[in-house]
């Protein structure tokens, strides 16, 4: 009588997390950048209009700056129009660094500039602690824990190259350049291998 090894089947990760850097933005080419929340160059708009996903998002979520709001505007135009509740504006996502160029500017004033999207999560005004790395982790892991809690299947985040380095470990993101985690131990993002 032969016996035969189980067979181990590869099963999906039920809940993906997909993060997207921004498109090129004002201050990635003119540094030192004296304004506040720098948008897109014409470059990162083109960047972010040819974004191809393999996936559907259930749900996008960004930070309250005016990079990451375009690139996901310019990205998916089609899902936003028909759903704009699939865009959710989360401040914890905002850039780890306190350069000029990484303050944002009132809820009204993105209300203004961009009516489609609900900036109820954000302060009124940019009064967000002053950046250290203690409270970008702190940041960080107070994202992995509500993306852990949520129940989207497929979920992008679209942020800054700064933030994303406490989020996940690896090498930088690129202007728009996408990867796909999954949730590890203790609520780790671990980066999927592609197919």
């Amino acid at each position: 009588m032969s016996v035969s090894a189980p067979r181990l089947e590869f099963q999906e990760p039920t809940k993906k997390i997909h993060i997207l850097r921004h498109g090129q933005a004002i201050h990635n080419v003119q540094r030192g950048y004296p304004l506040r929340d720098p948008p897109l160059t014409a470059q990162g708009l083109a960047e972010a209009r040819a974004v191809s996903l393999s996936f559907q998002p259930d749900l996008i979520i960004c930070s309250p700056m005016t990079r990451t709001i375009q690139t996901a505007l310019a990205t998916f135009p089609h899902l936003l129009a028909q759903n704009p509740a699939s865009l959710e504006i989360w401040p914890d996502l905002r850039e780890a660094h306190d350069a000029v160029c990484n303050q944002g500017v009132s809820r009204a004033k993105m209300a203004a500039a961009f009516p489609q999207v609900d900036f109820s999560r954000c302060s009124e005004e940019w009064d967000y602690e002053v950046h250290s790395a203690e409270a970008a982790t702190r940041r960080a892991k107070r994202v992995r824990a509500a993306l852990a809690e949520r129940t989207e299947r497929n979920t992008l985040l679209v942020g800054h190259r700064g933030f994303i380095d406490y989020l996940v470990a690896g090498p930088r993101f690129s202007n728009c350049e996408l990867r796909s985690y999954t949730f590890g131990p203790d609520h780790t993002l671990v980066k999927m291998s592609a197919k």
